[in-house]
């Protein structure tokens, strides 16, 4: 009897690095790893989307476009897939068609083969225009069941409940409608156990012919043994990391899965190249050092039986975890977790994925650290609107009357042209511009601090910036040119001298010497130390400066809106807890503060 052949996507420059390390693995670091990876022989290589083009702007000064661009160049044998959120793009927030459709399509130019699709509320409505664009560029489709679960803590049989079996088939033919090429079932907790899986598997391959891939977290501790029953059950593929970087809220590791097939009474293989990835895990044992600070872990166990009950995915634990230690409240994360599931059912009993995972984490930090639905962030207020869709279950209506108005609110569409003309003076580069409508004022930050400059024909992966406008001058008058250039996340000095009948040229290499953490800008107009708090507006949350919603010698009055902070990516409006006239705003827009941090000086 011949042996089934199962398909591996190894997620080791996406998911894995999301998961353990809050998706801080560099340009330097995929450099390393894409080409080694590549000769492994895997079937897929999911290496972009889900939170890494936010961390590149956000945390890493890199740009995300360059950095897909680079791991194409590196990968010549394997296909490359990226993670997308439906309406959401890599952002949190739903966008318009037309950004959809250009972002879908700047992705297929620089690399991605394999898109998988997922909406966080298995709404149908929110992939429909994704799914259009990926077909439209002819490149391979694959959508995404959200596996979730209810209050029982298993896959469900009962009509009154809301994840049953029905419910994942009923999505799996809507999938295979809109056109998809495969189907990813995408347990992003670790929740999905080995039986349930086999259930659902086998169910599947019974109703829909195209291929199925399993993706899974470790974080329950069950997912190999899920894997296992899922591959003999039918599944085509599964998701699968090098050992350095795999467990805990990561995926399972690639080796077992090799051992446990390499046996005379195996009717499955794989085919990589065990050698390489043995060279691979190697060389990941050096590289994760560099990341260990981001590696937040609260139990000694890498098994968290716990997330059975609070649900939180790989990729959003671990992120949580690191902003709770960035604001020093680290120690208030058991709190925290209890109130996830509360806010769940709140809202509705969404499945606990990006963007919904993130607005559920966050306010759940907010309860705990403010009071119960003291304060809502402005997605927090769009998705009880509808604004990300319909969640599969009923939201409490009674928590949050006086938030639900009873009709969508339809915001305003910009375009990219509109986007465009307001960062003219930064740049024309139409992946900057992307950038720059998705997550506005993080990505005008970013653009504004960007080592790279892009030329005008839009096809360079080596930009070039001129240190100063003397040295352009110089180059005119005296003949030699003194340039910074920035490659796959190494920075160099070239300076070069023409001669009469030569160029005398330096490079040297300065990403070793220079440090890459971008300068911590505070903005301070006074000195904190000697502000009267009584007599300032204190920001209960720390965060990033959106706008100001007043100015210098406004009179304001209490419960006004005063400002708008993105904490934990999410956008919330301060109000003023007391009356006054704004004597002194002590913060630019795009500065970082701390709770408890005086924003607004009165008088």
């Amino acid at each position: 009897m011949s042996s089934k052949i199962i398909k591996i996507t190894d997620t080791t420059l996406r998911d894995a690095h999301q998961s353990l390390f809050a998706t801080r693995f560099n340009n330097d670091t995929i450099s390393e790893l894409a080409p080694l990876l590549d000769n492994a022989g895997y079937d897929v290589l999911e290496v972009w989307g889900g939170a890494t083009f936010d961390s590149c702007i956000r945390y890493l000064n890199e740009d995300p476009w360059d950095r897909l661009k680079m791991i194409n160049r590196l990968t010549p044998n394997t296909k490359l897939s990226m993670l997308l959120r439906g309406a959401n793009l890599v952002g949190y927030k739903h966008y318009s068609n037309e950004i959809i459709k250009e972002f879908i399509t700047v992705s297929a130019d620089f690399g991605i083969d394999v898109f998988r699709v997922f909406d966080a509320l298995n709404d149908i409505n929110n992939l429909k225009d994704v799914a259009s664009a990926v077909k439209n560029t002819g490149k391979h489709l694959q959508l995404t069941l959200c596996y979730s679960i209810g209050e029982s803590g298993k896959l469900e049989k009962s009509k009154n409940e809301i994840y049953t079996l029905d419910y994942y088939l009923s999505l799996a033919n809507k999938f295979v409608e809109m056109g998809a090429d495969s189907l990813c079932i995408k347990d992003m907790a670790g929740l999905l156990s080995p039986y349930d899986a086999s259930i659902l598997v086998s169910e599947l391959k019974k109703t829909i012919e195209i291929p199925i891939q399993l993706h899974n977290h470790y974080t329950s501790g069950l997912a190999s043994m899920t894997q296992i029953k899922a591959i003999e059950s039918g599944v085509d593929g599964v998701d699968t990391c090098v050992s350095t970087v795999s467990q805990k809220t990561s995926q399972p590791a690639i080796e077992p899965l090799a051992k446990t097939f390499d046996s005379l009474n195996s009717n499955y293989k794989i085919n990589i190249n065990m050698d390489v990835v043995s060279n691979v895990a190697k060389k990941l044992e050096n590289e994760v050092t560099k990341y260990t600070k981001f590696n937040v872990s609260t139990k000694f166990s890498p098994v968290d039986a716990d997330v059975l009950s609070h649900q939180i995915p790989g990729g959003m634990i671990s992120n949580l975890a690191s902003q709770l230690k960035e604001n020093n409240n680290l120690t208030k994360l058991p709190e925290v977790l209890i109130e996830i599931p509360k806010v769940r059912k709140d809202l509705g009993m969404p499945p606990l994925v990006t963007p919904i995972s993130q607005m559920v984490g966050a306010q759940s930090v907010s309860n705990v650290m403010s009071g119960r639905y003291e304060n809502l962030s402005q997605q927090m207020l769009e998705y009880l609107n509808g604004g990300y869709g319909t969640p599969p279950g009923k939201i409490n209506t009674k928590l949050f009357s006086e938030n639900i108005k009873n009709k969508k609110t339809k915001p305003k569409i910009q375009s990219l042209n509109d986007y465009a003309k307001e960062i003219k003076n930064l740049t024309n580069y139409k992946p900057d511009i992307i950038t720059y409508a998705m997550f506005e004022e993080v990505g005008k930050k970013f653009l504004e601090n960007k080592l790279l400059i892009h030329d005008k024909t839009e096809e360079s992966t080596l930009e070039i910036k001129s240190k100063t406008d003397e040295n352009k001058k110089s180059v005119q008058q005296n003949n030699t040119i003194d340039l910074t250039l920035n490659f796959e996340g190494k920075e160099y000095n070239v300076s070069a001298e023409l001669g009469n009948d030569n160029v005398i040229t330096n490079i040297n290499d300065i990403s070793k010497s220079k440090s890459k953490n971008t300068k911590d800008n505070n903005g301070f107009v006074a000195n904190k130390n000697s502000i009267d708090k009584s007599l300032s507006i204190l920001s209960p949350i720390s965060g990033t400066i959106l706008k100001y919603l007043v100015k210098k010698g406004d009179k304001i009055s209490k419960d006004q809106p005063l400002i708008s902070i993105e904490s934990m990516k999410m956008e919330n409006t301060i109000k003023s807890d007391k009356e006054g006239i704004v004597k002194q705003i002590n913060y630019k827009v795009g500065d970082s503060i701390n709770s408890n941090d005086p924003i607004i000086n009165l008088s």
